[in-house]
């Protein structure tokens, strides 16, 4: 059984805006990025408490924010070839990265993860596909990966998370899941990496009891899987009815076990909660 409950991102104007990514704290408290270029903070409950705008967004807005464990937001600020450190009250802190694809430079930042040591792993997509590891200032310290299909390569690499030492990243147009040592060596999985005929793997999220949850843009589900890569099972289908999502982008797992998903297509996020 699952219940499921939504609700949609604050107007702008008279033009409700499409929710891009989503992600949560561990007080509950739930942050979303939508394709006007805000960054908007819901409680636990789904009430809104503030807003802020991205510092510049007329060319392109940002696909991924993490609560990093100090309380501070960090946001892939995708088409400004930078990552944006906020504080939790939204005041810009620090920003690094500029357009190249030298250490410390990125063409599209999409994605981000902390490891417990607060270094943040940024992967970026636009043809140099790989991974840069920075400590928790913004300085550059190594990367692992390139663009293709082979093992160890990526393909816009959309969403990434640590857990235990590995690094699960979504890589969307080669529909697998590569799993990492934070050094960039494969995992001991068969090609490094675990699918399940996905279809646009577009975010990755750890859930408290130690699995993983996945959504499809392609597909417009949600797939669950064990941290060895088993299927555990799906939920949804393309449309916008209930169960369903429509070019879903982003997710997050809560505190209590719950999954958001960014449901852009449809102008709405959704929270799952999943009968065990």
């Amino acid at each position: 059984m699952v219940t499921e409950d939504y609700w949609t991102p604050p107007p702008e104007g008279l033009k409700i805006p499409a929710p891009r990514a989503v992600t949560a704290a561990p007080d509950g408290a739930i942050y979303v990025l939508d394709n006007v270029g805000r960054v908007l903070a819901f409680d636990a409950q789904t009430k809104p408490v503030r807003q802020w705008w991205m510092p510049e967004c007329s060319v392109g807005k940002p696909e991924r924010i993490l609560v990093a464990r100090d309380g501070r937001l960090v946001v892939a600020d995708t088409h400004y070839h930078r990552v944006v450190i906020f504080d939790a009250a939204g005041n810009v802190q620090f920003m690094f990265g500029e357009k190249g694809e030298g250490p410390g430079e990125f063409i599209y930042p999409v994605a981000v993860a902390e490891d417990d040591r607060q270094n943040l792993y940024v992967c970026e997509y636009g043809g140099n596909d790989r991974v840069q590891v920075f400590r928790p200032d913004g300085t550059y310290v190594s990367e692992f990966g390139k663009c293709g299909a082979g093992p160890g390569e990526f393909q816009r690499p959309s969403g990434v998370v640590w857990r235990d030492g590995l690094l699960y990243i979504a890589d969307a147009f080669n529909n697998r899941i590569h799993v990492f040592h934070e050094d960039g060596r494969p995992a001991d999985l068969p090609d490094g990496a675990f699918s399940a005929d996905l279809h646009y793997p577009y975010d990755i999220a750890a859930a408290p009891q130690g699995e993983f949850y996945v959504v499809e843009y392609g597909a417009g589900r949600v797939t669950k899987f064990s941290s060895t890569g088993r299927l555990l099972g799906r939920y949804g289908t393309t449309g916008a009815d209930a169960g369903q999502f429509e070019t879903p982008w982003g997710l997050s797992v809560d505190p209590a076990g719950r999954v958001l998903v960014a449901d852009t297509g449809n102008r709405r996020l959704v929270r799952l909660q999943f009968a065990e």
